[in-house]
């Protein structure tokens, strides 16, 4: 391993553990330290990757040989610990979504920005090829004014998800929502990320499968800024997981995306494309963090752009609880 690889710690060794293995396997990059108030989880990893275990990540941020650290905990602690990783001069990345709420969002971002530190938020759809196939065509205007885009995901959640962990999934508090906060939000991201700024939304939301706080099932109708429409549908209830979908059409084109590989492309007047789509950007968050320390790149997801999907999904929250459209800025 070279002196100079980016060094990484991980705090929550959840969906943490596969971030090691990630770390683990990018060349210029270096796990050296990791922490988990779960003793048997970081003395398994500690001993897997032969790095160094802390039951408390404060003790973690004291040493002095991180580069990066990722925040891989329950939803609601994104930001608290997040700041703490910033004034403790660290580069932060934090699992999606970037918090649950906007305040805790924006004030991590600020936090970051005041330590001079970099934010990323782990989205891993963002390094998908055909999606940046399909990003690349519409914004070519290959696909002509766009007309309509969708995201749908359909699976399903036992009771037992729900209740192991601790509780927090399914929780405003900890989850901020449910299965449009928690699974669908990687879609919503790329939603958006396609199609450009929401300007308002009409949302439903309900429980109809599970004993949480938050909804099992959420859709919304979308208008875009730029005129185009759109349709949101996340739900736990599924009996078996569907192959969670993006629909984007316009008036030469359309796409369709299935768990990010794309099924069905289409351009009136060019021929089928049967070559993969090259993309030459990071495959993960370990890689784009590494070209951002060593090439002074823009992360994929910064702090603002992981901001925007949870907007969203509160505004389709403030929507189905008020009955009425909600208008993107929110207050």
């Amino acid at each position: 391993m070279s002196e100079d690889a980016i060094r990484f710690g991980v705090i929550g060794l959840g969906m943490g553990a596969a971030r090691c293995k990630m770390i683990a396997g990018t060349a210029g990059a270096r796990l050296v330290a990791v922490a988990d108030l779960n003793a048997e989880r970081r003395e398994k990893i500690a001993a897997q990757y032969k790095v160094a275990a802390y039951d408390d990540y404060r003790k973690m941020l004291e040493r002095k040989d991180l580069d990066v650290v990722m925040v891989m905990t329950p939803s609601g602690l994104h930001g608290k610990i997040g700041m703490d990783v910033a004034a403790a001069g660290r580069n932060v990345v934090t699992t999606k979504p970037i918090d649950v709420t906007l305040q805790n969002a924006d004030a991590l971002i600020a936090a970051c920005k005041k330590a001079g530190v970099k934010l990323a938020v782990d989205f891993d759809a963002r390094y998908a090829p055909d999606n940046h196939r399909v990003k690349e065509a519409i914004e070519s205007g290959r696909f002509g004014k766009i007309i309509l885009g969708e995201a749908r995901l359909k699976w399903f959640r036992s009771d037992e998800y729900f209740q192991a962990s601790g509780g927090w999934r399914g929780t405003w508090a900890m989850d901020g929502g449910g299965s449009l906060m928690n699974q669908t939000v990687h879609w919503v991201d790329i939603l958006q990320w396609l199609m450009g700024p929401v300007e308002s939304v009409v949302g439903q939301i309900g429980i109809f499968n599970h004993k949480i706080e938050t909804e099992d099932l959420g859709m919304a109708m979308l208008r875009f800024k730029s005129g185009a429409y759109g349709t949101l549908l996340g739900t736990t209830t599924h009996p078996v997981d569907l192959p969670a979908r993006i629909e984007v059409h316009g008036a030469k084109g359309a796409a369709m995306l299935e768990n990010h590989k794309a099924v069905m492309f289409t351009i009136k007047g060019e021929p089928p494309e049967t070559a993969p789509y090259v993309y030459n950007g990071p495959k993960n968050v370990v890689e784009d963090m590494i070209q951002v320390l060593t090439q002074g790149k823009t992360p994929e997801v910064g702090g603002e752009e992981g901001r925007k999907s949870i907007e969203i999904v509160i505004a389709v929250y403030r929507s189905a609880q008020s009955g009425r459209p909600v208008k993107l800025p929110l207050a």
